[in-house]
């Protein structure tokens, strides 16, 4: 299997920006999600969470969480993602209509997968 190739973007001229794998294409919930939100502020987040995922690139392991995709009525189920351009993942396939059931569908896949939570080790 193939890792995905992570770029930073022309013309950054020696600007920290962190990569991305610029490959993996949104799906419908990420494209709403992310549609308006502002570049450098996902920039400072991507690092963060790249620190996080002990300075590596992708899916962060048992770094999931639920987001609100529909206001009072849809929850998402993601996980957290060091990537500048894709902060989350989001999985159209673990939509549901309350909170409490998005979060027990996020610890169990959390529990499935035999993950914890990301600790930073000094």
């Amino acid at each position: 299997m193939n890792k995905p190739q992570f770029t930073r973007p022309e013309g950054t001229g020696g600007k920290s920006i962190l990569g991305s794998d610029n490959v993996t294409p949104f799906n419908e919930l990420e494209k709403n999600a992310l549609g308006n939100l502002d570049e450098d502020k996902l920039n400072e987040l991507a690092k963060s969470l790249f620190t996080l995922n002990n300075r590596k690139y992708g899916p962060i392991p048992g770094a999931y969480m639920v987001m609100c995709t529909k206001p009072g009525k849809e929850w998402c189920v993601a996980q957290l993602n060091a990537d500048r351009a894709k902060p989350f993942i989001l999985y159209e396939d673990k939509v549901f209509t309350s909170i409490e059931a998005a979060q027990k569908e996020a610890e169990r896949i959390k529990k499935e997968r035999g993950e914890s939570a990301p600790r930073r080790c000094t």
